[in-house]
């Protein structure tokens, strides 16, 4: 088993997708690409709906917990209650058979 962990994170946003909106999200990912213990993460959306998500690679629990917490706490306080989220160990052996993206 691997010690990096994946967290798949869904919530639903019932305002408006805005140019605002993408520039707050733009920042956002800027500063989530500074924070230790991030590998990757893949932003999502299902077209058509309210549904939104994302999908990180973290260097280990640690990270995941910590960032976890600030990150819930963080939707929570621009209305965003809506949350839920799973922690994935990875399969390696596997999962680089079929080119993913894990050190």
């Amino acid at each position: 088993m691997s010690i990096q962990k994946i967290w798949d994170l869904h919530l639903k946003y019932d305002g408006p997708v805005t140019q605002e909106f993408m520039e707050g999200n733009k920042q956002l990912a800027e500063s989530i690409s500074k924070e230790e213990g991030i590998i990757w993460k893949i932003w999502t959306y299902e077209e058509g709906t309210n549904h939104f998500g994302s999908t990180y690679l973290f260097k280990n629990i640690n990270y995941l917990k910590r960032y976890r917490e600030m990150h819930i706490k963080r939707l929570n306080a621009i209305g965003i209650t809506d949350v839920t989220d799973h922690i994935f160990d990875i399969f390696e052996d596997l999962s680089k058979i079929n080119s993913a993206p894990i050190a």
